[in-house]
């Protein structure tokens, strides 16, 4: 199971050093969270401010929780040739058109992602959607904050997304966020998720190069 170091901050040292660690871990890859003090109570850096960083060879997730992600999405592409994007993923729950913002995304060659919150259904999404997605992102908390205790109804959704999967024959990477430690990331694994965001659960340990060799056993 593929594991992505979450940045959730609205410090751009503390985003530096946290991306400075995650070069020294075995990953292909970030996941930046974004969030405009609208859709949560909590503001973060944008991707004008991430654009100022240094990725190394690291790709980025975007993962927008904002009021209309496509405002959001054209200001990566803005910056475009510092944020080496590889997916961009909104939250679908103040979202006025996903099917025109997963379409948007593809279209500059990034993978389109949609999130679901811990309690939206997923037939908040349309089947025509579904049919065009790259990645669907489970959340095991409420969105927008870390360190939030994770949520064990996220695992019977993935298995749920799992078997439409299979039935649908889609083509789409199972991500969750949210709450993932050391005491749950094997409940994820067994149901059948492809990757996990981890915030908290690895920068607030006192050994994270320890503890992410032991998250990537599970």
């Amino acid at each position: 199971m593929t594991i992505y170091p979450a940045i959730l901050t609205g410090d751009i040292v503390k985003a530096q050093s946290q991306l400075k660690q995650a070069k020294k871990l075995d990953v292909s890859g970030v996941h930046l969270d974004v969030i405009d003090g609208f859709y949560a109570d909590n503001l973060t850096l944008t991707p004008a401010d991430f654009a100022l960083l240094d990725f190394g060879l690291l790709k980025a997730d975007f993962h927008l929780m904002v009021d209309e992600p496509m405002d959001y999405l054209y200001e990566i592409i803005d910056h475009k040739t510092s944020l080496p994007t590889r997916a961009v993923i909104g939250q679908v729950e103040k979202m006025s058109y996903p099917l025109e913002f997963v379409t948007e995304v593809k279209r500059y060659d990034f993978l389109a992602g949609l999130s679901l919150d811990l309690f939206t259904p997923l037939d908040e999404i349309e089947p025509k959607v579904w049919e065009k997605l790259d990645v669907i992102q489970l959340m095991g908390v409420r969105a927008g904050f870390q360190g939030q205790d994770f949520n064990r109804q996220v695992v019977q959704l993935v298995k749920e997304v799992v078997s439409f999967r299979k039935n649908q024959g889609l083509n789409l990477a199972i991500i969750v966020d949210g709450g993932v430690n050391l005491t749950n990331i094997s409940l994820v694994s067994q149901a059948g998720a492809d990757a996990v965001a981890v915030g908290s659960g690895l920068w607030q340990a006192k050994d994270v190069m320890g503890t992410f060799k032991q998250l990537s056993q599970a």
